[in-house]
């Protein structure tokens, strides 16, 4: 026995070694037959990641967007109830959504090549474009799977924001100092020196002057590396540029010589100037309804070029945004060649269920008029049998729904109604058209959003109008609205505020693109009003659509809104009925749906203001406003 166990060890010892050989061996291979990670480099330091960078099916890489933009020094924001992420660096705000492939910066709409996912309840994007939209450089080395991400500092104010109502402009930076000039909220002057607690700047003629702190703000240069200017000028220090025909897998770059955008201006002529400041002197004007492509962007203003070819600089709240359109389609449009082939139209309980039939899904857009809803189609033809290219239905809230090649390549689809419809759509099942439902409007199911006016938002805080014993504006919305929020969501409608705090994270276009991009049946902003005398008082609801522009198509629907609003409003809460009015105000401007904008009540009006901060006022001001809404849903 002794003899078996000492000659048997030498043969398990050998077996021992053999194996611890192997198993060595083998561990060191491991890294030779693993698929590669990509390495992430941000501004000259490796980070490691909890979820690493990739590259999608698309070929695009993707990178952990909170932990890159915060090491990069930006806020980042989650907002769960529509799965979107909001991004602030500077004064640049981007906002994308998970699995879709829209996204915005500064308000500006942005068609991605592949969509944010989430990854280990982490967010990833591409990373192309998060580090362009910040003014950043990308440079991609394929050899070891590198993505180099350079980010700049976020440059210093250019220019300062006035966010009083009205606001003195003094000699010296201090109350004892004479008053130059009294300018209202919203007026951009260029900066030029601050001392504590004031800023200096440029008034006309060359003048100096000075504006407290607490009633101004910066304005950041958007076109400096870092605050979101265009891509690969001046590269932050240290940056490289990517070597050329090295780019990241599957990422292309954007179209040279392109346009960032339109500049549509409204029902009246601007200016366009020669500089991007109110100061600078004027070099052209635009007329009515001119798009005008936009070269750069300044704060907030775009560089525009005039239809003589000359260049200028427009005031952005004085247009309104579009996407550019190339020639041979729009942005994330179907090629041309998409076939609309016929359309069906069957009942759905008590809604009207609308195929229109095509060789594939498509995109479009809506607008209305006089009883019409419509449907265009770009980038497509149409090829149904001749004499169907009508359909008669003769059922509320459809009469008949009619086809036709509006232009060469875009097809209109257009629903007679005989009766108030809502119109919601979705893919067909077999991807060979589209579902249009037909459906009468309610408050239930409705999609509402509410503006609580002013705040703190990406370009600084914006207390509003300030009452006589210090009752702020920017206070009062919110309580209103909020209440306003509760009893809409008692009917059944999905309500959504663009702030539900003192922070709001976009900017003031950005509200009603905000609106725009969840498909919002309505937008109501709430404000109270303010004027240099404190016997002014009323209550007044404002909307706006100019007569043969784009937003003229809605322009019974916005003036019946406001209409019901205001009657329901000062019924409610016995003030002084200022009517109906128009004006030209950003967030009724750039909304795509229904809008108002309602002012309860006077804040520089003692009585008014005291009312205003009562919250048994503040109830009564949202029970007016929602039965006005009700109305207006109702058809009355």
């Amino acid at each position: 026995m002794d003899r078996r166990i000492s000659t048997g060890r030498p043969g398990l010892l050998l077996l021992l070694l053999v194996l611890m050989y192997i198993l060595t061996l083998g561990l060191k291979a491991l890294p030779a037959t693993a698929v590669p990670g990509v390495t992430l480099i941000l501004n000259g330091t490796r980070v490691d990641p909890a979820v690493p960078p990739y590259i999608d099916g698309n070929g695009r890489t993707m990178v952990p967007l909170r932990f890159v933009m915060e090491y990069m020094g930006a806020r980042v924001d989650w907002v769960e109830e529509e799965q979107g992420i909001v991004v602030n660096r500077g004064a640049t705000t981007l906002k994308m959504w998970i699995g879709s492939r829209r996204a915005s910066v500064n308000g500006q709409a942005i068609l991605l090549d592949t969509t944010p996912v989430l990854k280990g309840n982490t967010t990833m994007v591409p990373v192309r474009f998060i580090s362009q939209a910040f003014g950043g450089q990308v440079d991609w080395n394929a050899a070891s799977q590198t993505v180099r991400i350079t980010l700049g500092t976020v440059q210093g104010a250019s220019q300062v924001r006035l966010t009083g109502s009205y606001v003195n402009i003094r000699s010296g930076p201090g109350l004892d100092y004479n008053i130059l000039d009294v300018l209202p909220r919203g007026t951009v002057l260029r900066f030029t020196g601050e001392a504590p607690g004031w800023y200096q700047v440029q008034l006309n003629g060359g003048r100096q002057g000075w504006v407290s702190a607490a009633y101004a703000e910066p304005v950041y240069d958007n076109n400096l590396p870092g605050n979101g200017g265009p891509p690969g000028e001046n590269p932050p220090t240290g940056g490289t540029q990517p070597p050329a025909g090295n780019p990241l897998p599957g990422d292309g770059q954007p179209p040279a010589g392109q346009p960032l955008g339109l500049a549509v201006v409204g029902s009246r002529p601007v200016a366009i100037l020669a500089g991007p400041s109110p100061v600078e002197k004027q070099v052209g004007t635009a007329a009515a309804g001119s798009k005008l492509p936009i070269w750069q962007k300044k704060g907030d203003w775009w560089q525009v070029e005039m239809a003589n070819g000359q260049r200028g600089w427009l005031a952005s709240a004085l247009a309104t945004f579009a996407p550019y359109e190339p020639p041979g389609g729009e942005p994330g449009g179907q090629q041309p060649g998409l076939q609309i082939t016929g359309v069906t139209v069957v009942p759905a309980g008590d809604a009207l269920q609308v195929t229109v039939k095509a060789s594939g899904v498509f995109t479009y857009k809506t607008s209305s008029w006089n009883n019409r809803l419509i449907v265009d189609v770009a980038g497509a033809v149409l090829a149904v049998p001749e004499g169907q290219e009508t359909v008669e239905v003769n059922r509320p809230p459809l009469a008949r729904v009619r086809l036709g090649q509006y232009t060469a390549d875009t097809v209109r689809i257009v629903f007679d109604l005989n009766g108030a419809a809502r119109m919601n759509a979705r893919p067909a099942a077999d991807q060979g058209g589209m579902i249009f439902l037909l459906e009468k409007p309610s408050l239930k199911g409705s999609k509402i959003v509410i503006d609580p006016g002013h705040g703190t938002d990406t370009n600084g805080a914006d207390p509003g109008a300030i009452g006589p014993t210090g009752v702020k504006e920017k206070d009062v919305n919110l309580a209103m609205a909020q209440k306003l929020a509760a009893l809409l969501r008692s009917a059944g409608a999905s309500v959504y505020l663009t702030r539900n705090g003192e922070t709001c994270p976009y900017t003031l276009a950005g509200r009603a693109y905000y609106a725009n991009d969840l498909g919002a049946d309505l937008f109501i902003s709430i404000h109270s009003n303010a004027s240099y005398s404190p016997d002014a008082s009323g209550t007044s609801t404002y909307f706006y659509a100019p007569p043969d522009t784009a937003l003229g198509q809605q322009r019974e629907e916005r003036r019946r809104l406001a209409a019901a609003i205001q009657s329901a409003l000062v019924a409610a809460i016995g003030r002084k009925d200022l009517g109906v009015l128009e004006a030209n105000f950003s967030v009724l401007r750039n909304t795509e749906m229904p809008s108002v904008l309602v002012e309860t009540a006077f804040i520089s009006n003692p009585t008014e203001e005291q009312l205003l901060n009562s919250p048994a006022f503040q109830a009564r001001v949202a029970e007016g406003i929602f039965k006005g809404i009700s109305a207006y849903f109702d058809g009355n």
